[in-house]
């Protein structure tokens, strides 16, 4: 029985370099793997840090403009209580000088009429406001 002569692969130092490559390349490419895993979670902290510092940057000039803003609106809000509060007095002032109108309309249009009865019924009401001085009866 003949054997057929098997087909030479070459020295024996190709075979090693060749096993070696292999092994290497192997080695390798679990390394790119491991590589790629630990970028991969690096790469997601660095985003994270990123999108804070984002944020962060954004966020404290925003901070500075609400509090220009709730002081705007707390001397806004003080600005409207005065003005309500002037309001109503201004309200009692035109009552009562519309209650004062009716009674001089009254006296003046009254049957009985004179310029002495109404210069009588006028005179506790000169002074309308505080800061007018009454009038004597020769201005009326």
């Amino acid at each position: 029985m003949n054997t057929p002569p098997t087909p030479s692969s070459g020295p024996a130092w190709i075979q090693i370099l060749l096993s070696a490559v292999g092994l290497l390349g192997c080695v390798g490419g679990v390394f790119a793997v491991a590589s790629v895993t630990v970028r991969r979670h690096r790469f997601s902290t660095d985003t994270a840090q990123l999108l804070t510092d984002t944020a962060l940057t954004i966020v404290r000039p925003l901070r500075g403009r609400v509090a220009e803003l709730e002081t705007e609106t707390a001397q806004t809000r003080g600005q409207a209580l005065a003005a309500e509060r002037e309001i109503s007095e201004l309200r009692v002032t035109h009552r009562e000088l519309t209650a004062l109108r009716h009674r001089w309309r009254e006296a003046i249009l009254a049957p009985d009429a004179t310029v002495a009865a109404i210069r009588a019924h006028a005179r506790p009401n000169r002074a309308v406001r505080g800061d007018e001085s009454p009038t004597t009866d020769s201005e009326v």
